[in-house]
């Protein structure tokens, strides 16, 4: 991962988490740019989320 103060993107992602890196793969998936913005470790869930998926988001992974 490349940390920079400086980047161009078509989308900016808010937050490194769980859904926010889901957010972003699938918006590079898309073919949009994306950069992702993040004060503390990437992939790291938050208090309030605890990194918990919806057993049906799972369940319809296609990869």
């Amino acid at each position: 991962m490349r940390k920079s103060t400086e980047s161009s993107a078509d989308v900016a992602v808010v937050g490194g988490g769980v859904a926010g890196l889901s957010a972003a793969r699938e918006l590079g998936r898309r073919g949009l740019s994306v950069v992702i913005i993040e004060s503390g470790l990437p992939g790291a869930a938050s208090h309030a989320a605890a990194g918990m998926l919806a057993p049906q988001a799972e369940a319809n992974a296609s990869d």
